[in-house]
């Protein structure tokens, strides 16, 4: 079976498509498949990238920052470094006396952004330190998360530059590979202090007066070296044998907007719910809270229980997903889902989706899916696959994510608007029987950056990534593929289909392994590319055990370009994957390297 082109007739072609991404009782229907535009997007809010060489000096050593921003026309340092900067550019700060925070807040007509980054400093003076934890409720993730300290017991305000400023501010950060956040202040002096968390720092222009909103406000006192607060969620409900609700279907009536729903870990056979309320967060605690369906999910309209969709189904804006795993879920249309996306804006963080029809079904607003598996979803019918999101969806961004082995179905398949799919890896490896790796079939604006992408020797497609294939419906359809490494284990067949009239495929540094010759032999359609190599022997560390890394005498060495940035989105990859789903800083220790690995 072959999925890469539209082969058939465009009757046939929307009814297959309308019947992947129909559900018995009140399914979303996809309207890109039947051809009409999504409605215009929204006014983009800014997005910033701060960085820091090196992120650790001795006493009075100075670093080089590096930043950039879209969607911007103005930035504002604060913390450590203050006033304006440009949208984009680099600096070297010190001498650093301290660990020291910088943070950059950038404006445009969408709104504002922000990000932070800590320098750490070998043999400081003595100070005091204050940290602690932000639970993920408070957290906003497209905007600006911020503890500022102030002396004494007072009101938080905002920075303003008047005597009411804090004297510390820390960026609240999540920890690597979990759905946890911290922050933590240096160089304090002993005494006591008001400590507040805002998730609207991103709307705090040092230079005037803003009003902004803070959470758990309360006063500190740092004695002896070091002290804690943490910021905990307003309210919990919790799940588990032996708690108030045994069941997390349960618990959802007694659920209300903005809530923390923590289920114990085990396995919960055959509870099935639907989320409507908003802004809540739905976490296992103690390991992964396991959703197991056995029994085919039936339609009875009005019973949640036989929504007929999926495990959950998230009706509500604003949901959470943190520490769950999701297995068999089958619907009476075949097309059931472990999470059935339905409202708008959904972040799944740490979880694994196995053995469903789809892992992931549907899709709204911006979603953020990180540090998550996916593995051996599909019916083997070709139109159920690991993840699957609709045009309802605005901006996707996967990140650090494992997908692999979907059953004849994509390992990744997006319709939205835009994709940023980031540092993850995407296989068949030596098994799996999967259509494309990665499926972009309206185009849109897509950013591939650091991936692992393969195509095993039992693939069901005879290309590996496909854009565009399904018609051009997105507002923007520009492709930038940036330092990734694409393998073809199946001897035949192409790396990559580009659906003419693509405005830009614009591949740089990329590592493609599988063909020799002209890159153009194994690439469908118009694109402009710079320092990428295709070969058969690209000196990887163990390519049969599916490891990528560099060997010392890899032709990728020192072979790659400064990427630059498109549309305004530093292309520079800052990470690479590191098994089994999390992240590592990429080094930098000279010109960039082809591929999605930098050489030690």
């Amino acid at each position: 079976m072959n999925h890469r082109k539209s082969t058939f007739g465009a009757a046939l072609l929307v009814s297959v498509l309308l019947g992947a991404c129909g559900g018995g009782g009140g399914s979303t229907v996809d309207p890109g498949t039947g051809g009409t535009l999504s409605p215009p997007a929204p006014t983009p809010a800014p997005t910033v990238t701060l960085s820091a060489t090196p992120s650790v000096v001795d006493l009075n050593g100075s670093v080089t920052l590096r930043w950039s921003s879209t969607n911007a026309d103005s930035c504002i340092a604060s913390g450590a470094w203050q006033n304006a900067k440009a949208t984009s550019g680099t600096e070297q700060v010190g001498p650093l006396t301290q660990a020291s925070s910088f943070t950059l807040t950038c404006s445009g007509a969408g709104g504002s952004g922000m990000d932070s980054v800590t320098v750490a400093v070998n043999n400081a003076p003595p100070g005091s330190t204050l940290s602690g934890s932000v639970d993920s409720s408070h957290v906003n993730r497209d905007g600006a998360n911020m503890v500022y300290v102030f002396s004494g017991t007072v009101t938080p305000d905002d920075i303003d530059g008047d005597a009411g400023d804090p004297v510390a501010t820390a960026a609240v950060i999540q920890d690597v590979g979990a759905c946890t956040w911290r922050y933590s202040v240096g160089g304090l002096a002993d005494g006591t202090y008001t400590v507040a968390f805002t998730n609207e720092a991103g709307n705090d222009n040092p230079q005037q007066n803003d009003a902004i909103s803070f959470v758990g406000t309360t006063t500190v006192s740092v004695v002896n070296g070091a002290a804690t607060q943490d910021f905990e969620a307003n309210r919990i409900v919790r799940v588990g044998p032996g708690r108030q609700y045994a069941t997390p279907s349960a618990a959802v009536s007694a659920v209300r907007d903005g809530d923390v729903v923590e289920i114990d870990a085990g396995v919960y056979q055959d509870d099935i719910a639907v989320w409507r309320q908003n802004n809540i967060t739905l976490r296992g605690v103690g390991g992964k809270a396991h959703l197991q369906a056995v029994q085919q999910i039936g339609y009875t309209p009005g019973d949640d229980q036989r929504n007929g969709m999926g495990i959950w189904v998230t009706k509500g804006n604003n949901i959470t997903v943190e520490n769950m795993e999701f297995s068999g879920a089958t619907v009476p249309d075949n097309n059931g889902a472990g999470i059935r996306i339905e409202g708008s804006n959904l972040t799944v963080c740490n979880s694994y989706f196995h053995d469903n029809e789809n892992g992931m079904l549907g899709g709204g607003g911006n979603m953020l899916i990180e540090y998550t598996e996916f593995a051996r979803n599909g019916r083997g019918d070709g139109l159920t696959h690991n993840l699957y999101i609709d045009t309802r969806g605005t901006r996707l961004i996967y990140r650090y994510n494992y997908s692999h082995h979907a059953r004849i179905g994509h390992n990744l398949k997006t319709r939205a608007q835009e994709n940023y799919i980031l540092y993850n890896r995407i296989m068949d490896e030596a098994t799996g029987n999967a259509s494309y790796a990665v499926d972009m079939p309206n185009g849109g604006l897509n950013y591939l950056i650091g991936n692992l992408i393969q195509q095993g020797p039992n693939t069901d497609n005879s290309s590996v990534i496909n854009y565009g294939s399904e018609q051009l419906l997105n507002p923007v359809n520009e492709l930038y593929m940036v330092n990734n490494t694409v393998v073809n284990d199946a001897g035949f067949g192409r790396y990559l289909y580009i659906e003419p009239g693509t405005t830009v495929a614009r591949l740089v540094n990329n590592l493609f392994v599988g063909g020799s010759g002209s890159l153009a032999g194994y690439i469908s359609g118009s694109f402009t590319g710079s320092n990428n190599i295709n070969t058969l022997s690209p000196g990887l560390v163990d390519a049969a055990a599916f490891d990528y890394r560099l060997t010392a005498t890899s032709i990728a060495r020192d072979a790659g370009t400064d990427p630059g940035a498109a549309r305004g989105y530093d292309m520079n990859p800052l990470y690479q994957y590191l098994h089994p789903t999390l992240r590592e800083n990429r080094p930098s220790n000279g010109q960039i390297d082809v591929g999605a690995y930098e050489y030690p």
